[in-house]
């Protein structure tokens, strides 16, 4: 509640905390001039605030009290009359201005003040020097801030709730989906606008002859810019033994571009988030534990190395070659302890874990993509290729036991998509498309002493154990489709094939005493192969009339799955008929406003992982297996969703509501005992059902240069959990708020604020005569920074950030964590220096719980503690 009145009373500061400045707009004959725009601007001649004149001419214009007046003037330009330009007198608050006629050769008309924000047809414009601040180095530092606009820790960006498919620079795709890097590398004064990209068409020969729902992002380069080859050299050192550098250099015009990163740190700047991720889940892992609830930088304890090169070169015939080449090679570390409580029926079975765990990544990913995207036709390649080896070790005390642990990971991957999309002679569209993919994942897990005898090895001790496992994919997909582009319904057809062809092998082997190696109570590995197999048609229905469009799919799939390891005598196969319709409707309810509804029902079924035999280590404590056939899966997903925009009052707003229903043919089933848990996949009928409420509003403040966010959801799941042979019903509730605030409260002083609670509750149903204890957790983090630039070209900022987890029964946990930066601009030398303090209160462990279906956890990590660097930025 506090949260949400502090939020309230900054929203409330632009009216308390204005001053208002009204007046006409006159000829000298005493005629109105509407509808002509008026600027206040600072000595800087930044636009503290705008407003077209009504009808009569009358306008009024509002800004906070502590800007000093005399450092303010009134601008207004409009075609026909003379600029004025009129400096604002202290107390005067009533200007009545006689606008003079003039006439204008309408080929010299030079448009001087921009509008901070414009709408023109599907694509929405941000003036980037408008909302960038003297203390900004990046796009991404003026991105969070633009209304409207919500960047996550990761990069991603949301434009009103909506993820973005692409972000162009200049038109290019030149980062693909990992644009993340190109946002916090590249200068926002290198950017002129940034354009949202609405209902975005990325194929010009699809433009206009198909309906999309997509937004994308395009950074508007300088023409000064685009005309000589940029960069910057980072270099930053201190204690205790902390490293960062960086040297990147940055080429962005029209022939040419190319983004290339050089970066070596210490300091917890994870760089493996910008390669591209795993397409196939691990089998295998070396703990049980999660990430904790802080900035990864805080606990990530690392000696990185990283090469990041993109390059795009644009041909005079339209071709365009793309190449992405990323190597990362790393070490890493990280300490902590947890305390499981398990619950059952019947019993509370604790489990607790501290690990000290060491790793080794080495990252590689090499794309190459060639691509023609003209009017009459669209080609596309896209080769990728990705190997990674990582060497995890670990020392382990498990329940009191002193363990070693040594997980290997290795990659094998490629892929290649091939699109043609042609228009035909009679104006239709033919879509061709062939895609190709290799991946393999070898794991090795040994753990020694061996542990769990009872279970592994009839109560014999053992000497360790080791796990091996691996599951090769190859996958072929073709498709040939043809589009009808007239008539009022347009229609689309399509065939296609899918070809999957995998192996699951494993092998779970104990070493005794006397140094001979024994299988699981003489059970047989893994051997599995894996054939599925695939023709459908799909026949896709656009609509548009006016305000309201739809969009209809109904996809058809024969599918035969088989699968057989005759170590179990295990040969099946199956032919199954799949139905997947999918609906669209969108109804505009004014120029920027829409109404949204989607539904989806999708006829699933099981991958190789669920039906495999063999039981599989999945990590020191955890056994999986399986006793079901294959899972059949069928979900109903619908979402309703309003979105309210007024632009031109940078106002932004979306809210809506989600319901899902799952029914899936089989559990899991969770067996757990003192030392150990069992998963096994059972044949049994499972229900899930989900209801999301969810909100968000931005607004930007002309009043003070501010963005105010709020945003908010409410989720209720209900789903069954088959725990030690008893079926329970779970119920979890969870609410989150979360609102946000920048804003500049004085000339020389900005504020940004920050905070998301969530509130969880789980609790079992009423279906047993005895019941799981009902949990309820609730947390809190703000963070809160204030920048002051004492000088012109020198910054001080002073940032904290709260942390407070309830929970009931249990003591409150509270964390304050407190961080300075001081920077100088030698204008002259084109170079930075800055100072970094941070965890100034020296916090070295952090704390934290956690609930879920059946389970609190208690989690302890270890941090890095105060840290000291100062670094040189030269901007080449």
């Amino acid at each position: 509640m506090r949260t949400i009145l502090l939020f309230i009373l900054f929203l409330s500061i632009e009216y308390s905390y204005a001053q208002e400045y009204f007046g006409t707009l006159k000829t000298i004959d005493g005629e109105a001039v509407s509808f002509t725009t008026i600027l206040i601007k600072n000595s800087e001649n930044k636009v503290l605030a705008f407003k077209a004149s009504d009808s009569d001419g009358a306008f009024t214009l509002t800004i906070p009290k502590t800007i000093e007046e005399e450092t303010l003037v009134i601008e207004i330009n409009h075609l026909g009359y003379k600029k004025v330009r009129q400096d604002i007198k202290e107390g005067k608050l009533n200007y009545n201005i006689i606008m003079e006629r003039q006439a204008i050769n309408l080929s010299e008309v030079q448009v001087r003040s921009k509008p901070i924000i414009r709408n023109i047809g599907d694509t929405l414009s941000y003036n980037i020097d408008s909302f960038a601040k003297n203390e900004d180095r990046s796009i991404n530092d003026v991105i969070k801030r633009l209304p409207g606009i919500e960047v996550n820790e990761s990069g991603q960006i949301k434009f009103n709730g909506q993820s973005i498919s692409n972000l162009y620079i200049d038109g290019d795709d030149l980062l693909d989906e990992k644009y993340a890097i190109g946002t916090k590398t590249i200068p926002y004064s290198m950017v002129k606008e940034l354009e949202v990209l609405q209902n975005h068409q990325p194929l010009k020969v699809l433009k206009n002859k198909t309906l999309s729902d997509k937004v994308a992002i395009n950074l508007v380069i300088k023409e000064e810019a685009k005309l000589k080859l940029t960069g910057q050299a980072k270099l930053g050192l201190g204690l205790p033994e902390q490293y960062d550098g960086e040297l990147n250099s940055i080429l962005f015009n029209k022939k040419y571009k190319m983004l290339n990163i050089l970066e070596v740190n210490n300091i917890g700047d994870d760089l493996s988030l910008n390669f591209d991720e795993s397409n196939s889940p691990k089998l295998l892992s070396s703990g049980t534990i999660g990430s904790p609830g802080l900035d990864k930088s805080r606990y990530f304890l690392n000696n990185s190395i990283s090469a990041n090169a993109n390059n795009l070169i644009n041909y005079k015939n339209g071709l365009q070659l793309k190449a992405g080449i990323k190597m990362l090679l790393d070490q890493n570390k990280m300490e902590y302890k947890t305390t499981t409580d398990l619950y059952s029926l019947n019993d509370t079975i604790q489990y607790s874990e501290q690990q000290n765990i060491n790793n080794h990544p080495l990252l590689t990913n090499l794309s190459i993509n060639a691509q023609l995207n003209k009017e009459k036709y669209y080609f596309n390649n896209a080769l990728k290729f990705a190997y990674s080896k990582e060497t995890n070790s670990s020392l382990l005390l498990n329940n009191e036991i002193d363990m070693k642990q040594r997980l290997k990971n290795q990659v094998h991957s490629f892929s290649n998509n091939l699109e043609y999309v042609p228009e035909l002679k009679n104006k239709n569209i033919l879509r061709f498309n062939w895609y190709l993919s290799y991946f393999n994942q070898p794991q090795n897990l040994y753990v020694q002493p061996g542990v769990n005898a009872q279970i592994f090895n009839d109560g014999i001790p053992f000497e360790s154990t080791s796990q091996f496992a691996e599951s090769p994919n190859w996958l072929n997909r073709i498709s040939l489709a043809y589009q009808l582009t007239k008539g009022r319904i347009k229609q689309d057809y399509q065939v296609g094939i899918v070809n999957e062809l995998q192996r699951l092998n494993s092998q779970l082997r104990f070493k005794q005493l006397d140094g001979t190696q024994t299988s699981y109570q003489s059970d047989n590995d893994n051997n599995l192969k894996w054939n599925r197999n695939q023709f459908f048609v799909n026949g896709s229905y656009e609509y548009k009339k006016g305000a309201f469009e739809s969009a209809l799919s109904i996809p058809i799939i024969l599918q035969r799955t088989s699968y057989s390891d005759e170590g179990f005598n295990l040969d099946k196969s199956e032919t199954q008929l799949l139905i997947t319709p999918a609906l669209r409707i969108k109804y505009m309810t004014g120029s920027e406003n829409y109404l949204s509804f989607n539904y989806k029902f999708s006829n699933q079924t099981g991958n190789i992982n669920n039906v495999f035999r063999g039981a599989i280590l999945t990590n020191y404590r955890s056994l999986q297996a399986n006793d079901a056939d294959l899972q059949k899966q069928y979900n109903h997903n619908l979402d309703l969703t309003f979105n309210f925009r007024r632009s031109i009052n940078m106002l932004f707003m979306n809210t809506g509501i989600c319901y899902k229903n799952s029914k899936s043919t089989t559990i899991v089933s969770n067996i757990i005992s003192d030392n150990i848990s069992q998963t096994i996949l059972l044949p049994f009928l499972n229900h899930i059902n989900s209801y999301k409420i969810h909100g968000g509003i931005s607004k930007y403040i002309f009043s003070l240069g501010a963005t105010a966010d709020l945003k908010t959801s409410w989720e209720y799941t209900h789903f069954d959990q088959l725990l030690n042979e008893n079926l329970i019903p779970i119920n979890n509730i969870s609410f989150m708020l979360n609102p946000s605030l920048e804003a500049r409260l004085l000339n020389r002083i900005s504020l940004n604020y920050g905070s998301t609670a969530t509130w969880i509750t789980s609790k079992s149903g009423t279906n047993n005569t005895s019941t799981l204890p009902d949990r309820q957790i609730q947390n809190l983090n703000q963070s809160m920074g204030i920048t002051y630039a004492p000088y012109k070209n020198t910054f001080l900022r002073v940032s904290g950030r709260h942390q407070l987890t309830k929970q009931s029964g249990i003591k409150n946990i509270n964390y304050f964590f407190v961080d300075i930066n001081a920077s100088y601009k030698l204008v002259k030398w084109q170079t930075d220096i800055e100072l970094n303090l941070t965890n100034l209160a020296n916090i070295t462990s952090y704390e934290t719980y956690s609930i879920s279906a059946n389970s609190s956890i208690y989690s302890k990590y270890e941090l890095r503690g105060r840290m000291t660097i100062l670094k040189f930025i030269f901007n080449l």
